[in-house]
């Protein structure tokens, strides 16, 4: 039977995939995603079907356009992959069905605000909706955490990051995080609720420094500065907690209480 929900999650995750592409292009571009089929991005030509399946045309057309040949970018076969993988993760943690598909699209949406985050410095408040919805089958399924816990995430963190942002803009004079940042992680504590959200606000300032650090070698590399996003951070860190956070409690518990 795992096997077969492997399999099952595998493939929603390819198609959910394929659909995390056409949100990254279209949400910061304000592009309706369902009225129309997608075109390539250079000679504009609906792409058939049979041009669209997941990883498999990319290999087939050479990761080229059908039509004109230009290239199609890597990211649509690495994000379906990806999503892929965050889709068959919660079975091979051996979570319930119902509870896998909450963290499968939790997860699958933390992914494309990351991705949208990076390259257009927005989070599209369509995305943080979903995830504050998404919370609602955990409140119905009784899902860890307590429903006490999760309105109490709703506040802790995202009021934390509320005053450092007014902090920063009247001592330093710039913004220290976007208001897209604040909504997030309150979008986020209905599902992680509050001792997770905190750990997953600590977690996201170390993967922001080693992003930074990354992020400045590649710019010394190639001359140019690119502003860094928090929420790329932020949503790598939360993912990491709604899975492992219980487990970092109780390692670092068993380190003081021995």
């Amino acid at each position: 039977m795992m096997v077969v929900e492997i399999v099952t999650f595998a493939l929603f995750g390819l198609v959910f995939g394929s659909f995390s592409n056409v949100l990254i292009y279209r949400l910061p571009r304000k592009i309706p995603f369902g009225m129309s089929r997608s075109r390539c991005n250079d000679c504009g030509t609906q792409i058939k079907g049979y041009d669209n399946i997941p990883v498999i045309s990319f290999i087939l057309l050479g990761g080229k356009c059908r039509t004109c040949k230009s290239k199609i970018s890597w990211q649509y076969p690495i994000i379906e992959l990806f999503v892929a993988f965050l889709w068959v993760l919660p079975i091979l943690l051996k979570q319930k069905p119902e509870q896998a598909l909450i963290s499968a699209v939790f997860t699958t949406i933390l992914t494309i605000i990351a991705v949208i985050d990076f390259s257009h410095l927005i989070i599209p408040d369509s995305l943080v909706i979903a995830i504050a919805v998404l919370s609602i089958p955990g409140f119905i399924l009784k899902i860890p955490p307590r429903w006490s816990d999760r309105l109490i995430g709703f506040f802790a963190v995202s009021v934390i990051i509320f005053v450092f942002a007014i902090l920063s803009e009247k001592i330093l004079k710039k913004e220290g995080f976007g208001g897209g940042d604040i909504k997030l992680t309150a979008a986020v504590g209905l599902i992680l609720g509050w001792k997770l959200g905190l750990i997953a606000f600590g977690m996201s300032a170390f993967i922001a420094l080693f992003m930074i650090l990354i992020m400045k070698l590649f710019s010394k590399a190639l001359n140019e500065e690119k502003q860094i996003p928090f929420a790329p951070a932020l949503s790598t860190a939360m993912a990491i907690t709604y899975y492992f956070g219980e487990s970092l409690i109780n390692w670092y518990l068993g380190l003081i209480f021995r």
